[in-house]
C-alpha cells in the first residue's frame, strides 16, 4: 500500500518550532524532513507491530510504541512518550465523564429513530450540495 504524503508546510512549521530563534528551515529541507519522518514512523510502527504480533494482540497500544522506541535504541523518546501518556491520562481523569445514552432512553420507537436518521442524512447530503 502506498503511504500517504505528509503535508510539507505543516512539517516545516512544526520543525521550525524546535529551531533556535532566527534560524530558518529552507524550502528544500521540508521534503527531506517529510521523508525522514515517514521513515521514522515506518520504523517505529514496524517494530511496534512485531511486538503486538509476538504478544498475539491485534492493536498497537501506547505501551507497544514505548517498547518499540526502547528496542530501537531511542530510550529518551520512550521516556518522553511515557511522560506525555501520563499527562494525558491525568487530564482525562479530570475531565467530566459524558453520560452514555442508550437507544431506549430516547423515548422514540425504532421506526421513529430510523426516520430521524434518514432525515438527518438527507439534510447533511443537501448541505454538502450547497
Amino acid at each position: 500500500a502506498a503511504m500517504a504524503e505528509l503535508p510539507k508546510a505543516k512539517v516545516a512549521k512544526l520543525a521550525q518550532r524546535f529551531l533556535p530563534p532566527g534560524m530558518k528551515l529552507s524550502t528544500k529541507s521540508a521534503p527531506v524532513m517529510c521523508d525522514l519522518l515517514k521513515e521514522f514512523l515506518q520504523l517505529v510502527a514496524g517494530e511496534a507491530q512485531d511486538i503486538v504480533e509476538k504478544s498475539k494482540g491485534g492493536r498497537i497500544l501506547p505501551h507497544h510504541i514505548i517498547a518499540a522506541l526502547q528496542n530501537l535504541g531511542f530510550p529518551e523518546y520512550a521516556k518522553a512518550m511515557e511522560e506525555e501518556l501520563r499527562r494525558l491520562q491525568e487530564a482525562g481523569k479530570k475531565r467530566p465523564k459524558m453520560k452514555k445514552r442508550k437507544l431506549g432512553d430516547t423515548g422514540l420507537s425504532m421506526e421513529q429513530l430510523e426516520a430521524k436518521q434518514a432525515r438527518l442524512f438527507a439534510e447533511a447530503k443537501e448541505a454538502m450540495k450547497n
